[in-house]
């Protein structure tokens, strides 16, 4: 047998072992004659033996360029190139000894981690995560089973994987219809924030935290196809695809002495998902080498991972904030006209503050939770005494109002904007929308600004505020997939050709900084001509 490198670099060590044979062969990696972390040889005789990978990108904190690192295969060595890459490391081998003795390993990212197997207190939190969620899950006719690695340790060891280092679990959409399977990922979402969980969307799942314990489960979506064959959106390692009939309901397995539910007929989803080689503990799998197969039609798309930030944001922050710099902006530039329309108002940040000075104030957007919380703020408290409530009926009061809908919808929008001026209303309307531009897609941003060109009349406003192209490189307190960045002349230039235009422009950073982000923004008041 020889063992030969193919890769060696900051975060991976690869190879192959000439000649091993189809019994698993166990590897070790050396640091200085110290073992450090253990393997198993996945045979592939299409390559003449048995591959092999390291994931170790932490291992660097305790080597230097100086270190002497070897793979041992039973009897034989191979040593490996000194890493010119390592910087000065921070702590040492020794250091790195006292960790592994201690029951640290390195998880399948290559970070150093205490192993899933002895972290009782991680372990303890995950499971009332997952119990809470199921709980909910289960409202919606969905049953939550252990899938991933958490299913493979469960059904290989009865145990968590040591080196893994997340909970995975996932649900069988009630759908077969991709658009479908995805609209109820956001339904999902949305249970699961109002309940007080925190939820990000991925394109193939959902991460759930406990924010009092700030562990995080993977919730996977996957569906059966029209064909039958079951599609799991992140991907698999193998090639045998589980059909739909195949499955036989829910069984409860082991896991760290908990029963905790799996689909039927595991063995079939644990080789369609990791091939013919599972029982083969692997720490260096890694997915973006080792994936036969994804199913992108069940990706959630910007508009969905949007509106899912958007929900889980507003159920943790029910507090409204003082109006934007943008509205005092707008509402001194002298051209916010009587009547107003919001697009996009989140929970009427701004909408409040522009119900002040103007009669009609309409506010709209696509989160339920936003729209619930500026709605409950707009009921006025009861009045304390008879004479104050009969005064208060004779008071005239700006019409403030919040609408739940799509505003890529033209039909929603146009609607809109027939109601926040009646027929014999003559005055002007101000369609504001903060934010709201690089939010949505170009093809939803022409379906939005056409329908607006069509509907408004001469001496009508648009107000915009929007990220533009200088804002990508600059520093994100958070990176949104989906999220756009705008040159302001090609709006401008779009608006000329739809028949506005420019009455005021701003462009700069210190419009609306925001903790350590300070956003390059534009800010552009145009006016419908004609």
């Amino acid at each position: 047998m020889k063992i030969d490198i193919l890769d060696f670099g900051p975060t991976i060590i690869s190879g192959l072992l000439r000649e091993a044979g189809e019994r698993p062969v166990k590897l070790q990696l050396l640091a200085d004659g110290i073992p450090l972390a253990g393997n198993w040889g996945i045979p592939a005789p299409d390559q003449g033996g048995q591959t092999f990978r390291f994931n170790l990108s932490s291992i660097w904190s305790y080597l230097g360029n100086e270190a002497r690192l070897q793979i041992r295969a039973n009897d034989v060595t191979a040593d490996l190139p000194a890493p010119s890459f390592a910087d000065t490391p921070k702590l040492s081998l020794e250091d790195l000894r006292e960790k592994l003795e201690a029951g640290h390993v390195f998880n399948e990212k290559g970070k150093l981690q205490l192993s899933k197997t002895v972290d009782t207190v991680w372990q303890n939190n995950m499971f009332a995560l997952f119990d809470g969620m199921s709980a909910i899950l289960a409202t919606k006719g969905l049953k939550l089973f252990v899938l991933y690695g958490t299913l493979l340790g469960a059904y290989r060891n009865s145990n968590f994987i040591g080196h893994d280092h997340d909970f995975d679990a996932g649900y069988i959409s009630n759908h077969t219809d991709p658009d479908k399977v995805v609209a109820e990922v956001v339904e999902v979402a949305e249970a699961l924030s109002r309940h007080g969980y925190r939820v990000a969307c991925k394109l193939s799942c959902i991460w759930v935290t406990d924010p009092k314990t700030n562990v995080t489960i993977d919730i996977f979506h996957t569906f059966f196809d029209e064909t039958g064959k079951l599609l799991l959106p992140f991907g698999v390692c193998g090639v045998k695809p589980f059909m739909k009939s195949n499955f036989r309901g829910h069984v409860d397995i082991d896991l760290a002495g908990r029963k905790v539910p799996a689909i039927a007929d595991t063995e079939a989803l644990v080789e369609y998902i990791y091939g013919p080689h599972w029982k083969i503990p692997n720490p260096g799998h890694n997915w973006n080498l080792d994936r036969t197969e994804k199913f992108p039609q069940g990706y959630a798309k910007p508009y969905h991972r949007w509106k899912i930030y958007w929900m889980d944001y507003y159920c943790h922050n029910r507090g409204i904030l003082s109006p934007s710099s943008f509205e005092g902006f707008v509402s001194r530039s002298g051209y916010l006209r009587r009547n107003v329309v919001d697009v996009g108002c989140g929970n009427g940040r701004d909408s409040f503050a522009l119900s002040a000075i103007r009669p009609t104030v309409i506010g709209i957007d696509n989160c339920s939770v936003a729209i619930e919380t500026a709605r409950a703020r707009v009921m006025p408290p009861p009045s304390k005494g008879i004479v104050r409530s009969l005064l208060n009926l004779f008071r005239p009061r700006p019409v403030l109002t919040f609408e739940h809908g799509d505003i890529t919808d033209p039909e929603t929008l146009k609607t809109l904007l027939h109601t926040a001026r009646p027929p014999r209303d003559k005055g002007g309307l101000t369609l504001y929308a903060r934010f709201l531009l690089h939010a949505i897609t170009r093809i939803h941003q022409d379906k939005f600004l056409e329908c607006a060109a069509r509907e408004l009349r001469a001496g009508d406003t648009i107000a915009f505020e929007f990220r533009t192209d200088q804002d990508e490189p600059l520093k994100k307190n958070r990176k949104l997939d989906g999220r756009r960045f705008i040159r302001p002349e090609l709006i401008e230039r779009q608006m000329t050709e739809l028949g506005f235009q420019v009455v005021e422009r701003k462009e700069g950073i210190g419009f609306s900084p925001h903790l350590n982000e300070n956003p390059h923004l534009c800010r552009l008041i145009l006016m419908k001509t004609g």
